[in-house]
């Protein structure tokens, strides 16, 4: 069987998704797509514009066989993190023999090589890195120079406009990951790039098909479906109606407002700095703008800083609303597959997985009882999410704990 993994957040689908999909079918002969995707909070720091369960059922609507959750604690990290946990959960399925990914540049031959470069860090690369960031330059900055002073000092064979433009749109930077982690990983898998088609990851316009899910976040914001007809699938635009009109979304980082902020300002600075990726003293800034704000928006706005961008304040944020210690983010290692969603075809991919995976497989939220301690704490972690995200709901009725437990897989069963 040819498996294909795919690694998204469908926040929300569109048409681009729906392209990705179709692509991956005519180019390869598949016997079944499998997606890793995020769960009810995202990689960007921010909670999922609609829950898992929605976007599962919009994922196998748009031709995905069998979706598994990837767990919060890496969902919700850096493109680092994220792409990692995500590649050996594949791997652990012992099935996958290629990825799939949208990308703003199809440059294959320098996408591999800085994926391999970034895995094994040369020392003239690394030396690069650490003299530009003491130098005061960004990560993604420091990272550029380095990758580059090494390519020209070795004389290695690529386009350096190319690998400028891979290190500069946001779906090339996760590919280059996504690569990085197949090498650190020693996985077989082989990677498939589609050149992305459509509005830009950050537009924010709504286009004639190919809109950005940013464009179609903001158009959902008015609580309406309206402005999008046409312009995402109609089996979208009908669960979009349906969850709104349920009072499950959508969902934003302003419905956690509140949250935050009080917790930030019960926690002390010693406890802030357990969270991942609150380093160099981030936690006592943290810590004071908290004091004196009243708005999300303004307080990350006022902690934010060139070295300090928005989304990893965001992601941080995101981690002390949910208590996510950073030793479990660090290690990378799901320790289970759970299982949201699947059709016929992912029934008989899923009996596979089974068969052949190195990790507990979770089709029902209780049986997580039986996981080891590490795996154990990993998965309540994924139940705290969701039992915070439901606080948004605008329904009330619906903010009840213990929704994972009353939720069984999705199985969605094709008309064609």
């Amino acid at each position: 069987m040819q498996i294909v993994g795919v690694i998204s957040e469908y926040n929300p689908f569109h048409y681009g998704h729906l392209y990705h999909l179709n692509k991956i079918k005519s180019d390869l002969i598949t016997d079944g797509i499998i997606c890793v995707m995020s769960g009810n909070f995202v990689q960007r720091g921010e909670p999922a514009i609609f829950n898992k369960w929605a976007r599962t059922e919009m994922a196998l609507c748009g031709g995905v066989d069998l979706v598994v959750e990837l767990p919060t604690c890496f969902a919700t990290s850096t493109a680092e993190i994220f792409a990692e946990s995500a590649i050996r959960l594949l791997n652990s399925m012992q099935i996958v023999q290629t990825i799939s990914f949208g990308m703003e540049h199809l440059a294959k031959k320098e996408l591999l090589l800085i994926g391999k470069l970034l895995a094994t860090e040369p020392d003239l690369y690394k030396k690069t890195l650490k003299t530009e960031l003491k130098n005061g330059k960004s990560f993604p900055e420091a990272r550029e120079k380095a990758i580059i002073k090494y390519i020209q000092n070795t004389n290695l064979d690529c386009n350096i406009d190319a690998v400028l433009a891979l290190l500069n749109n946001p779906n090339s930077i996760l590919a280059i990951e996504y690569v990085k982690a197949i090498h650190k990983t020693n996985s077989g898998i082989c990677i498939h790039p589609i050149f992305r088609i459509g509005a830009g990851y950050h537009n924010k316009a709504l286009e004639d098909k190919y809109s950005s899910a940013t464009a179609v976040r903001n158009a959902l914001s008015e609580l309406s479906v309206n402005g999008i007809l046409n312009k995402v699938p109609e089996f979208c635009s009908k669960i979009f109606q349906r969850e709104i009109q349920s009072g499950f979304g959508p969902i934003s980082l302003k419905d956690f407002e509140t949250m935050i902020l009080y917790i930030l300002r019960r926690t002390s600075t010693q406890e802030l700095s357990r969270f991942f990726d609150v380093s160099e003293g981030l936690e006592n800034r943290i810590k004071r703008i908290s004091k004196s704000n009243y708005s999300i928006d303004n307080m990350i706005n006022e902690i934010k800083t060139k070295r300090y961008p928005v989304t990893r304040i965001q992601r941080i944020l995101m981690h002390v609303l949910l208590n996510i210690d950073k030793s479990i983010t660090e290690t990378r290692k799901p320790a289970y597959i759970r299982i949201l969603g699947f059709n016929d075809k992912g029934v008989r991919i899923l009996r596979r997985i089974k068969n052949k995976c190195t990790l507990p497989v979770i089709t029902k939220a209780s049986d997580y009882k039986q996981l080891d301690p590490t795996a154990k704490s990993m998965f309540e972690i994924d139940l705290t999410a969701t039992d915070i995200y439901s606080i948004a709901y605008r329904d009330k009725s619906l903010r009840k704990c213990g929704i994972d437990f009353r939720k069984k897989p999705l199985y969605y069963k094709s008309s064609k």
